[in-house]
């Protein structure tokens, strides 16, 4: 069938999409078609769909999966798929190596979509990895699921608590623990302004949802140290407590680095106009793992409104390639924007550009919003997999092919490595 297939007994497939969260999971899906008949492989750790968007909820309570099985919800479609953890991706020879079941497994491909997504980066400041929980699936000694029932251990006593970070996460971390604990103190540590991430409105509205709950804000502070009960500041402050979560930032998988892809410093792969790598032109990037050089309509953000987009447009362009029909460049625009602040939140509109629009709701009303919104995202993948192609979005034709060239010509010469 084709020259993957043809290199030996390895198994081969027409793409194989590496990561389920939303961007790979909606690709996946999409590639579900009867004409062409793609020979698809979706490859990932764990048989459950993380939601990640709602992870701080776990911090609280036990949050009920949404999709609890991809296999289920693959069972019976055209897309093979593969529990395992990947250790290592030959870009040249278009070979992917994983563990599954406890034994090693090569497969080839002729495409692959690199979906792995992106973590909190514990690894840039020292004492993070072993000090600080963080906002992560699974069972681990750092994990959301540990940090509930470090919580739980202490819920009688007035336990300190810190969060890093000024962004979304940290925000809705500090909101579900002061409200589900109320006796605990809560400081948030920001090395900017703490909830200043989208204009001056969003900012005031969230830092005073933060001080009605109890919440102490703590701006202009770049951590130099987490050690195992403070934390010190690059202008020498210390700060005591008994937990402390990092959302100071994400970062990709090593993979794409150890198989020599371009990628920026973050290990996000530098895709072009048809999210290709620009690099190794048969390996897309989607979701939080991609970083476009061209100009994508609304400003690329890791979101998981982006991954679902992204992910759609790269099984678009691998079915109309089939069909010998060229796509347009990838865009999209943006609806909205909500963050949950304990019970209550900030929800506002942020069409086409993500920014704040006219339309901007405080309290239960916004957290009800945004809660909808987010069950929409996983109800939208289910349709997916009974329609393939179900998927829509507005913006897909914001970006000239003349626009994304020019970009991609300003861009630097990214980083890239040779393979490990």
């Amino acid at each position: 069938m084709n020259a993957a297939e043809k290199r030996d007994e390895v198994p081969g497939y027409d793409v194989v999409v590496l990561g389920a969260g939303y961007a790979g999971l909606m690709a996946a899906l999409r590639l579900n078609r009867k004409k062409p008949a793609l020979r698809v492989a979706l490859i990932n750790a764990s048989d459950q769909f993380v939601e990640r968007v709602r992870l701080q909820e776990s911090i609280v309570t036990d949050v009920k999966p949404r999709i609890p099985s991809i296999s289920a919800l693959l069972a019976g479609s055209r897309i093979e798929f593969i529990r395992g953890n990947v250790i290592s991706l030959d870009a040249k020879q278009r070979r992917v190596r994983l563990v599954s079941d406890g034994s090693n497994l090569e497969i080839a491909f002729d495409q692959a979509i690199y979906a792995l997504g992106t973590r909190i980066d514990a690894e840039s400041t020292p004492g993070v990895l072993e000090n600080a929980y963080r906002l992560e699936a699974g069972e681990g000694p750092r994990s959301a699921s540990s940090l509930r029932a470090r919580l739980k251990e202490n819920a009688d006593r007035p336990i300190r608590v810190i969060t890093v970070g000024g962004n979304e996460t940290s925000v809705e971390v500090a909101g579900e623990i002061k409200t589900a604990w109320p006796n605990a103190h809560v400081t948030m540590i920001s090395k900017s302004h703490c909830g200043g991430f989208k204009g001056a409105r969003v900012e005031s509205a969230i830092r005073r949802q933060l001080v009605q709950l109890g919440v102490k804000l703590i701006d202009r502070e770049t951590i130099a140290e987490v050690r195992p009960a403070e934390i010190v500041t690059e202008s020498g402050r210390t700060f005591s407590f008994d937990i402390c979560i990092w959302s100071g930032g994400l970062r990709s998988a090593d993979l794409a680095k150890r198989a020599g892809l371009a990628i920026d410093a973050q290990d996000r792969i530098w895709v072009d106009a048809n999210l290709r790598s620009i690099s190794h032109s048969h390996i897309f990037a989607v979701g939080d793992a991609a970083h476009p050089a061209a100009p994508t309509g609304a400003p690329y953000r890791q979101s998981a409104f982006a991954a679902v987009c992204s992910g759609a447009y790269v099984a678009d362009v691998i079915l109309m390639q089939s069909a010998k029909r060229r796509s347009n460049p990838f865009s999209y625009s943006t609806f909205g924007q909500g963050i949950a602040i304990g019970r209550g939140g900030v929800g506002f509109s942020s069409y086409p550009d993500d920014k704040q629009g006219w339309i901007f709701l405080t309290g239960g009303t916004a957290r009800m919003v945004r809660n909808f919104f987010v069950w929409f995202l996983s109800y939208a993948l289910k349709l997916e997999r009974r329609r393939p192609g179900f998927f829509f979005w507005l913006g897909r034709k914001r970006v000239s092919w003349q626009q994304a060239n020019e970009a991609i010509q300003r861009v630097q010469t990214p980083q890239t490595v040779q393979p490990a």
